[in-house]
């Protein structure tokens, strides 16, 4: 009954106010913590790539990460490999790390986007291409259902301050970063940009609370 009224409260705060969304971290944590099962059964569906994901289920997924035992933010020592090895474009190791990266954190956006490319140039099929971009595409299209990054209560809300960048210069196609500041009474990057097609304001919000207060438990 308690995993019933707490999925039930999780979707009611994904669906209200249209697509500017508060999602609650107490839900999403105590849905990771003591319905782990369910959480799992969730994650292996995203793997499998299946088309009936809804995307607050995906929500789920990808803020759950940060209340998992393998959560380290910014201090993943593959993660850092990784942006090693896409600026020296070693696609084969930069294949090979991005994989065990997803296989503990299944919604990373650098794994997702290095291998994705490392598996294009590495002649892969087009079935493994196509789901590392599916899975990608899916991650930046949540965060934007559920802000528009136009100010602090709006933001773009992230696990980690590399997802910006994706959504930015992918998403946005923002091409000129002028500065980034971060505000500290509203925990938001605030990323000075020169205006694009697709966004036209000067300032991108990012909501980083949920990364700098894992940060600060370790």
């Amino acid at each position: 009954m308690k995993r019933i009224f707490s999925l039930i409260m999780f979707f009611i705060v994904c669906a209200t106010a249209n697509s500017q969304v508060v999602l609650d971290n107490e839900i999403i944590e105590d849905i990771v913590k003591n319905e782990r099962t369910y959480f799992d059964q969730i994650t292996e569906i995203y793997r499998n790539d299946d088309p009936m994901l809804r995307i607050d289920d995906i929500a789920l997924i990808y803020y759950g990460q940060a209340f998992l035992p393998q959560y380290r933010p910014g201090k993943d020592e593959n993660e850092q490999a990784l942006k090693k090895l896409y600026e020296e474009k070693k696609n084969v190791e930069m294949y090979n790390v991005a994989k065990k990266i997803l296989t503990y954190n299944p919604v990373s956006l650098n794994a997702l986007f290095s291998i994705y490319i490392a598996s294009k140039e590495l002649g892969k099929s087009d079935e493994e291409c196509i789901s590392y971009l599916k899975k990608y595409q899916s991650i930046i299209d949540m965060i934007c259902h559920y802000g528009d990054g136009k100010s602090s209560e709006t933001a773009f809300r992230i696990i980690t301050p590399d997802d910006q960048d994706y959504i930015m210069y992918g998403k946005l196609q923002i091409e000129n970063v002028i500065s980034q500041t971060l505000d500290t009474e509203t925990l938001c990057n605030i990323v000075t940009v020169k205006p694009s097609d697709r966004f036209t304001g000067h300032r991108v919000y990012f909501d980083i609370s949920l990364f700098l207060s894992q940060a600060s438990r370790e």
